[in-house]
């Protein structure tokens, strides 16, 4: 598409950020539970966005009509998308959990064009499909079985679910509102539907989050992979996400999302040992292949937008 090629390269950045955020939430769990380390993940986000604000003058009034719409879109996410997928990450290893979280493209372009009336090519749907079928090689392993507990992958799915609402809300207000004032909004109200579980799930917190300073194994193992998580996953790739949703549609930018079992596998395997079988090579080849498909102009269209 032309005049968006730095939103693509910002796209597969974003996708970067998150695949990453799989390795570092998977580090700060073994310290954390889910609910704090996404609660402290958004605090952590909500001081980057506010500075940023702050600096480049970019906020926006929130009018009083699209207040609900904010707080629906806060509860789908980050509230209930990230209890889901923390919870999910906890039953399975990062590079299932992120090959589940990738199917959310497909059905993200389905309620796209159902409820947002988006144009989808011949090539589009190519692309989708074969983008899915990488995500799917990647997922399974020698023998066919899925690595991970049910009760896991049962999580998973219901972030997908969470995550297709969220895209079709997001949709409306990046039309309205610029990326800096959603994703600030939303952290901002999600980060106080947090709050009460927090208190709930854990206790002494100050003391379990902020070890004595001589504590140099603590600073490495979780620190510093929660504030990677709070400024790149919850802050930059947000931005972008929200970006790509108001130049793309959300057909053409929930596709991105494939990449991100993409980039988990990758460095996965080459920091942390994990196995990477033949399927798994094929499948991020047909991921990325599937991806510049889907992204190609065609006049063919199979579905034609009603007003």
């Amino acid at each position: 598409m032309k005049g968006n090629g730095i939103v693509h390269i910002l796209g597969v950045f974003g996708m970067l950020c998150w695949g990453l955020s799989f390795i570092w939430s998977n580090e700060v769990y073994a310290s954390l539970n889910p609910t704090t380390t996404i609660f402290l993940r958004l605090v952590i986000s909500c001081i980057v966005l506010y500075i940023t604000l702050s600096i480049t003058g970019k906020k926006q009034k929130i009018r009083r009509e699209h207040l609900k719409l904010f707080a629906l879109a806060a509860m789908f996410e980050p509230f209930l998308y990230f209890i889901c997928e923390g919870y999910g990450l906890k039953g399975t290893s990062p590079i299932v959990c992120s090959a589940i979280i990738a199917t959310i493209p497909l059905f993200g372009t389905l309620a796209a064009c159902i409820f947002l009336k988006e144009k989808m090519t011949a090539w589009n749907v190519v692309g989708f499909l074969v983008s899915f079928l990488g995500v799917m090689m990647m997922l399974v392993g020698k023998n066919m079985e899925l690595a991970g507990t049910t009760i896991g992958i049962a999580f998973l799915l219901a972030a997908v679910v969470v995550a297709v609402g969220y895209s079709l809300l997001l949709r409306k207000l990046a039309l309205i509102y610029n990326p800096l004032t959603v994703t600030m909004t939303q952290n901002m109200i999600g980060m106080i539907y947090f709050i009460p579980l927090v208190v709930i799930t854990e206790k002494g917190l100050l003391g379990s989050v902020f070890p004595p300073s001589t504590d140099v194994l603590a600073v490495k193992n979780y620190i510093v992979p929660l504030l990677l998580l709070g400024v790149f996953a919850s802050s930059v790739a947000y931005l972008i996400w929200t970006l790509l949703f108001g130049r793309l549609g959300a057909a053409k930018a929930n596709v991105y999302s494939n990449l991100i079992p993409v980039f988990t596998a990758i460095i996965s395997f080459a920091f942390f040992g994990e196995t990477f079988a033949w399927q798994k090579v094929i499948g991020i080849i047909m991921v990325i292949f599937g991806l510049i498909l889907s992204q190609g102009q065609h006049k063919i269209l199979l579905m034609k937008e009603t007003r």
